[in-house]
């Protein structure tokens, strides 16, 4: 079942494979990032996979489109007899479907990887959907706590990083203890 999480998921690994376009096997790594961010089951990996190859394979559609309007058959196609024509669409068509199938193939194949990777190091997969804002936990605080006051600071409910500071500021009783100790013993001495 494809949800909005892994819509997003293949978004990302999309783009990673459009911006990496430029290396081979760029769609491999696209899929390896969804896959990743999606989760530890392969199933859903090579889903959001197949997924992020098909956005990936848009673009390039739309560039082979525009580029056939402009340089095949919108010059002369009055004057082509229609056997050409015919050769001519098919040729283009197993073209077509060669790089449809490289694309969400290796993307498939990627985000299988990814979600194998996401099952062999759980806390990195943890650690990275919490640096790009993707954590669960983020939201489920943010819906137990109600609403973010900025004018009031974190609660039991925050981080609780604040506090951590403010305990590690106060000397502690056990120190002043240890000191008042030390004098005593110095002043024997």
């Amino acid at each position: 079942m494809t949800t909005e999480r892994t819509v997003i998921n293949a978004i990302i690994g999309a783009v990673i494979g459009v911006v990496l376009s430029f290396i081979p096997f760029s769609t491999v790594v696209g899929g390896a990032v969804a896959g990743f961010l999606e989760g530890p089951n392969p199933r859903e990996g090579a889903i959001v996979g197949a997924l992020a190859g098909v956005i990936t394979f848009l673009p390039i559609a739309g560039i082979a489109v525009i580029a056939l309007g402009v340089l095949g058959f919108g010059m002369g196609v009055a004057a082509a007899p229609i056997e050409g024509f015919a050769v001519a669409t098919v040729v283009v068509l197993v073209f077509a479907s060669i790089v449809f199938l490289y694309t969400v193939g290796l993307s498939l194949l990627g985000g299988y990887l990814g979600a194998y990777l996401a099952m062999e190091y759980p806390d990195q997969r943890t650690r990275t959907r919490d640096t790009i804002g993707l954590s669960r936990t983020d939201r489920s605080r943010r819906d137990r706590s109600g609403p973010i006051d900025p004018t009031r600071p974190p609660g039991p409910a925050g981080d609780g990083s604040l506090d951590r500071d403010r305990e590690e500021d106060q000397p502690q009783e056990t120190d002043a203890a240890f000191d008042a100790d030390r004098d005593t013993e110095r002043e024997r001495s």
